[in-house]
């Protein structure tokens, strides 16, 4: 791997209403350590090979490959590898779509030093895949460089949150059982303490089971779930409306329709004409 790095001025567009990509780069070896850092941006570096360590707060945490360091706007910090040296993977990004990625699970501010789960070595080899792509974008010219590094990162961010490895202080019931039961049970008028019960956990365990793999609350999830059904039946099948209420879980159409015509924007009648294919 060869060491680099590249920086661009963010697009005020991007950065201003979406996520700008400012810089990233990837060395190997003993690098220097520093501390006292801070950025007016957000930042992740991941540790691929190695270890070494991160101090933000007056706190130390260990970094042992293969792991991720998320840095936050306006937060000192500092961080470099042990007398082995590391292999890092660095990337600075700013705009609002970062700080919905922030509010929506993807990074937390009370852990900045996720380890990754060695079981997923092959996808987060295809996510470091990325980093010649984003080098070859940060160095191109115009928009179409803008819009490929900040897509790229976003692909980044994402797999990165994919790769976390399961905190030991969650739940033990594991992510996939809960989600599948809660998947299952969506479209039927079940209570959030009646799953909970059945899955033999507390309901503050379920929510914070959901909130981790989801980004979302378990009534928000189970929102989605039944919308995404909705607007699939609309678009798909010539069922009445009435029939699609009963079957995306709501015993009353005319509230389905007001729900459905609030969080999509159309009635349930209009997204159905916007969307059939004839």
């Amino acid at each position: 791997m060869d060491n680099w790095s590249s920086y661009r001025l963010p697009s005020p567009r991007l950065r201003d209403m979406g996520l700008a990509c400012l810089g990233a780069g990837e060395q190997s070896g003993q690098l220097p350590s520093f501390s006292g850092r801070t950025l007016s941006t957000h930042g992740m570096v991941i540790v691929s090979e190695g270890s070494g360590t991160f101090g933000v707060r007056g706190k130390v945490f260990e970094v042992t490959a293969p792991s991720v360091i998320w840095l936050f706007p306006g937060v000192s910090h500092g961080y470099g590898p042990g007398p082995r040296g590391w292999k890092e993977h660095w990337i600075l990004f700013t705009g609002p779509t970062a700080r919905a990625f922030e509010e929506m699970g993807c990074f937390a501010r009370e852990h900045p030093v996720v380890q990754f789960d060695t079981a997923s070595w092959p996808e987060l080899r295809a996510t470091l895949g990325l980093f010649p792509a984003l080098r070859a974008a940060l160095s191109g010219t115009g928009t179409r460089g803008e819009l490929e590094a900040s897509v790229l990162t976003q692909r980044v961010l994402v797999d990165s949150r994919k790769h976390h490895r399961k905190n030991p202080d969650e739940p033990k019931a594991p992510h996939e059982r809960l989600l599948a039961v809660l998947r299952d049970s969506a479209y039927e008028p079940v209570r959030l303490s009646d799953l909970a019960a059945t899955l033999k956990v507390s309901d503050a365990e379920l929510r914070r089971c959901i909130q981790a793999a989801t980004g979302l609350g378990p009534k928000e999830f189970v929102l989605q779930l039944r919308l995404s059904r909705a607007q699939s039946l609309l678009a798909d099948t010539d069922l009445p409306v009435q029939r699609i209420s009963t079957l995306t879980g709501y015993g009353d159409p005319a509230y389905f329709s007001r729900l459905f015509a609030r969080k999509t924007g159309y009635s349930p009648s209009r997204f159905r004409q916007e969307h059939r294919r004839e």
